[in-house]
């Protein structure tokens, strides 16, 4: 797995409280909303031009300067002063995952010039969270820094009534995560990853096929929520969704929903144009 631990921040409980306080009352954006099978929300707290509405991610060399937003949540950038090389910063933004949601299995930069380097800082979480890349599950303890190497197939869900919150800092790509980081704890043992899902059973896998006496346009996006969480509970590879879906269409025989989950997998995984959204 290329995604890997960093190290941790020891937070401070009262003024990580108080700026969570203020983002819990703050607008979150709706861009990358295709990308979300349920609640699954950002807002920008540093970016290219320090406009709070500038939200969709774009290519460039400067040091991203602090939105509005940014400049109310003093902790949290101080957090960020004092553990990362600022000089290096594109973009900073906080993302929200709400009850039972979850990514579709994508790949981030497709449709940048060039990519970033991505780290997650965890403000808030639980047991119930977890994240994936290909076929690995892993889960990001709260206040621990994670490489989340983007350009490779990957999910994030959160399956409990309260959201999980992290801060995602996109650097410049010219240098190893490791090194824009300073003053955190670094793991001294590596830690044993548990992989608690299922086997995927001929059984399951043929439960899972079966959509295909259900599916439609009415109910295509539904179908491909559920089949989007699967593998946060099965040993299969995030990307297994895509090959369910196009099996699935197949078998219902409609050239149009084969035509649209080949768009699908496309957008998510191989190539989109800068500003393309997807729908379906």
């Amino acid at each position: 797995m290329s995604s890997h631990f960093l190290g941790k921040v020891k937070f401070n409980e009262t003024r990580l409280a108080a700026d969570l306080t203020t983002l819990a009352v703050a607008e979150f954006s709706s861009a990358y909303s295709d990308f979300a099978c349920g609640k699954w929300e950002a807002c920008v707290l540093r970016n290219r031009t320090g406009m709070q509405e500038e939200d969709i991610v774009v290519s460039h060399n400067a040091p991203a300067l602090a939105t509005p937003l940014g400049k109310s949540l003093p902790y949290l950038n101080e957090l960020v002063e004092a553990h990362f090389d600022c000089s290096a910063v594109r973009y900073i933004r906080i993302v929200r995952v709400s009850e039972n949601a979850c990514i579709i299995p994508h790949r981030d930069y497709l449709e940048l010039a060039e990519n970033f380097t991505r780290i997650h800082v965890v403000l808030d979480t639980n047991s119930n969270c977890s994240n994936t890349e290909e076929d690995k599950i892993f889960h990001m303890g709260l206040g621990e820094i994670w490489f989340l190497d983007a350009r490779l197939p990957h999910s994030a869900a959160c399956f409990s009534k309260m959201p999980r919150l992290h801060m995602m800092i996109d650097f410049e790509a010219n240098e190893s995560p490791e090194a824009f980081l300073w003053n955190v704890e670094k793991q001294v043992t590596i830690r044993d990853v548990v992989d608690p899902r299922k086997e995927l059973t001929d059984e399951v896998l043929e439960s899972i096929l079966g959509f295909s006496t259900i599916i439609g346009e009415s109910n295509y996006r539904e179908i491909v929520s559920i089949l989007a969480k699967l593998h946060f509970f099965y040993k299969v590879d995030c990307r297994s969704m895509y090959d369910w879906l196009k099996e699935i269409c197949k078998r219902r025989g409609d050239p149009a929903l084969i035509e649209k989950t080949d768009s699908l997998e496309r957008f998510f995984l191989g190539h989109r144009e800068r500003g393309e959204v997807m729908t379906y």
